[in-house]
């Protein structure tokens, strides 16, 4: 069997172990290598850096581990999906396949960032500032139940205890400006012109962003989506089983 690199890219408030219950239902096999950057702590790696600056470090870090010319495949989840997005576009030939999961695309507009005469890219700016104040000085059991109530992750109570001490404040509050998606262009171009290459997944009970998925299938045609039974949002913690086939169908 030829060698597969698996990378995983956790999402907001992620951590490597997110993935625990995925890779149980991957095959085992000494021709299969999992990568699960913790980004949030490498400082190559961390929001720091710009999203395009962030995509360069990935490339040159999954260069660095050997991985260059080989079959490797990027599963990316929610904020991970993002950033999956841009590493494909930073080098696609480096990727096999990518699984982009519960994954925005980014405004349907032709900016590059955030534009002052952008209203959505506006009103995403001021949404995600807020948050990065209370990430950065709230209490913390608070600011999770705030975050964890809103909307779009209804239908899940699987998420994993988040403490404060395994996090740094200001790089969660730096998470959600330089990579907001107020700052991040519109991936349609990219998806149509890899769409071989790419599976992107959405839970069934995520309303949101199935309605999404199913208009982004009208502005990028040939896309594959498949929607993730008994799955909100955060279908690698409601329904691990299947979105590990999802996986394994590229192995």
């Amino acid at each position: 069997m030829e060698r597969v690199n698996l990378f995983f890219l956790h999402g907001f408030l992620g951590r490597p172990s997110d993935w625990a219950a995925v890779k149980a239902h991957l095959p085992s096999s000494e021709a299969v290598r999992f990568f699960i950057p913790d980004y949030f702590k490498d400082p190559h790696l961390g929001p720091q850096h710009s999203l395009d600056v962030w995509a360069e470090n990935f490339t040159k870090w999954v260069e660095l581990n050997g991985c260059a010319g080989e079959r490797n495949i990027l599963v990316g989840y929610s904020l991970g999906g993002r950033l999956a997005l841009h590493a494909l576009k930073r080098r696609p030939a480096l990727w096999y396949k990518a699984v982009l999961i519960s994954t925005n695309p980014g405004f349907n507009d032709l900016h590059e960032s955030l534009d002052p005469i952008s209203a959505e890219r506006q009103q995403r700016w001021m949404n995600d500032s807020y948050w990065a104040e209370e990430f950065q000085k709230a209490p913390w059991e608070m600011v999770l139940r705030n975050w964890n109530a809103q909307p779009v992750f209804g239908g899940s109570e699987k998420e994993p205890l988040r403490i404060e001490q395994d996090y740094s404040r200001e790089s969660l509050s730096l998470a959600l400006t330089q990579w907001s998606l107020a700052q991040q262009r519109n991936m349609r171009p990219l998806l149509q012109s890899q769409l071989s290459k790419i599976i992107w997944l959405v839970g069934e009970r995520d309303t949101k962003f199935v309605e999404l998925s199913r208009r982004l299938e009208q502005e990028v045609p040939g896309l594959q989506v498949k929607v993730i039974s008994e799955a909100s949002h955060r279908i690698p913690f409601d329904n691990p089983r299947d979105l590990a086939a999802s996986v394994s169908s590229f192995l």
